[in-house]
């Protein structure tokens, strides 16, 4: 059934044999096309498919996540063992200046007290830990007579003065928060914007935060969303640990700083495979109605092509087969992402993880796969069209000779002349010989039926003649079956029985030398040349 369109094609009409042959190479050919194909779709060797971009994606992405929470697992488990430090500390200065927690708010003495003990803890912790900022926030204000006292909070914020590369032991450090006569004491530089207070407005959750806390286990820690610092360009995110006392009173929160530049410093060294793929650090929520949404705006990116938004970006997921696709009506990317192994307390009320995410923007994905299908589309033409060159080309050389000596057999027809090719020369003999053969045949079936006629044109002969001998009443019966009547009608006409009529059938028999009533019969109709119905 496999080769039934080629046989149809054949018996249609009689066609050259280098037509013949032209259409068996190019099956063989498209056969082996179909052959490399599925061998190439099988191992994967055709470029830049769906499936190939998903798996660079996820060969990355793996890379990316390992190198992201290595990096922020330092940073957090520096910022827990600050934490047990600053915690000590504010206890031991309260107990030295014989006072609670409750009475540091609007005591500038205290207050200053407490900044300049805990500034070298965030020294230490700040070139330990390779971060940008190392900060302590007490829950406590200078004047809590102020109009923004309810989100001013007092402490100190210690910050790197723009790493040029991700070695930040040597950076210089500024004075960002803080009381200046403190800074002036450990001679910091202050900061062109500078505060004297924390505005805790700009920390996403903070009230949260400190709820939250309360009910969390000791070291517990929490990301915020990246932010901008007031008065500045730069990006950062906060990995905020509460400072727990013994009585389980909330002191403020701690912990250290990861800016945006330092983050894209840390991840230089990693080559995403695919042009164009950004990898980010994001903050994945899920709302009510369970759809889920990547929020960009709330992490960082790095990469090569940054070419994902920096500011608040949420992108709603469409899980796919090989990835995800991100859109936000606007900008449309793919990817896949994968939640951090670290495992921070999630933000208050908000069904949120964070993940590293990898994503491409959706026309780069359209163009290597466009590229895919122009180079796929090329090589089955290029392919194509050596194949049919190919096959005229081996159709030629097989049938020429083919030809050439079918030429020579019907213009030369002396004895011994050969085609020169073995399999033409046998069939030549084999069909003369079969000549011979059919003609013996026909001369001896010739003279076998020139016997046979001479011996029935002896034996009508000789039926003739005995027709003379029958007798009367015999002669009479002999003429009713000529005239096509049976022997029960020939009966009725001469009012005989039927045993009569068969009396005189043998003398008949006898008499012309028949042996049946068929025989007899064939004789009549040679005799008078008709043909019984």
């Amino acid at each position: 059934m496999r080769f039934l369109p080629f046989t149809l094609f054949f018996r249609e009409g009689k066609r050259p044999l280098r037509m013949h042959l032209n259409v068996y190479f190019l099956s063989f050919v498209l056969l082996l096309l179909v052959i490399l194909m599925t061998l190439l779709y099988i191992f994967d060797f055709l470029p830049a498919s769906q499936k190939t971009i998903g798996e660079d994606m996820k060969e990355y992405l793996t890379i990316y996540e390992r190198n992201i929470s290595l990096h922020m697992g330092n940073i957090v488990a520096a910022s827990q063992r600050m934490a047990d430090d600053l915690t000590c500390t504010v206890e031991s200065t309260l107990a030295k200046n014989k006072s609670v927690f409750e009475n540091v708010s609007d005591n500038a003495s205290l207050i200053g007290k407490l900044e300049y003990e805990s500034t070298p803890l965030l020294i230490r912790s700040l070139r330990e830990s390779r971060s940008t900022g190392a900060f302590i926030i007490f829950e406590a204000t200078l004047n809590s007579a102020l109009s923004k006292t309810a989100t001013s909070r007092c402490g100190v914020y210690l910050k790197i003065n723009t790493p040029v590369n991700f070695n930040t032991v040597q950076a210089p450090i500024v004075w960002l928060r803080g009381m200046p006569q403190v800074a002036s004491q450990y001679r910091f530089a202050i900061h062109n914007n500078w505060d004297m207070e924390f505005d805790t407005s700009s920390i996403s959750c903070w009230n949260e935060l400190l709820q939250e806390a309360k009910q969390s286990p000791k070291n517990s820690y929490f990301f915020t969303k990246a932010h901008y610092l007031r008065g500045t360009w730069e990006k950062v995110l906060l990995i905020c640990i509460p400072l727990l006392g013994k009585d389980g009173k909330v002191y403020g929160v701690c912990g250290l700083e990861i800016s945006s530049l330092l983050f894209k410093l840390a991840h230089a060294h990693l080559s995403p495979s695919l042009t164009g793929l950004t990898g980010v650090l994001a903050l994945r929520q899920q709302n009510s109605d369970g759809v889920a949404t990547l929020d960009t705006g709330a992490g960082f990116q790095d990469g090569p092509a940054l070419a994902v938004p920096e500011d608040f970006s949420i992108y709603k997921v469409t899980v796919e087969k090989y990835y995800n696709r991100y859109s936000d009506g606007n900008l449309v990317f793919v990817g896949r992402e994968k939640p951090l192994r670290l495992a921070p307390i999630p933000l208050l009320g908000e069904k949120s993880s964070w993940v590293a995410a990898v994503l491409l923007p959706q026309r780069q994905e359209r163009n290597m796969l466009m590229h895919r299908h122009i180079l796929v589309a090329s090589f089955l033409m290029i392919f194509l069209a050596v194949a049919v060159l190919l096959a005229m080309f081996l159709s030629r050389c097989y049938a020429a000779p083919v030809l050439q000596g079918i030429y020579n057999a019907r213009k030369k027809e002396e004895a011994g002349c050969t085609t020169q090719i073995r399999e033409l020369d046998d069939l030549i003999a084999f069909m003369k010989a079969r000549e011979q053969k059919l003609i013996c045949q026909l001369g001896e079936n010739a003279s076998e039926e020139q016997n046979s006629e001479q011996v029935e044109l002896s034996a009508y002969r000789m039926f003739i003649n005995q027709i003379e001998t029958l007798t009367k009443a015999e002669r009479i019966v002999f003429d009713l079956y000529i005239a096509g009547l049976n022997s029960h009608e020939i009966a009725n006409k001469l009012n005989l029985s039927i045993n009569t009529i068969r009396t005189h059938n043998r003398n008949i028999y006898a008499k012309l030398n028949v042996t049946s009533y068929k025989e007899m019969m064939v004789y009549v109709q040679m005799m008078t040349g008709k043909q019984k119905n």
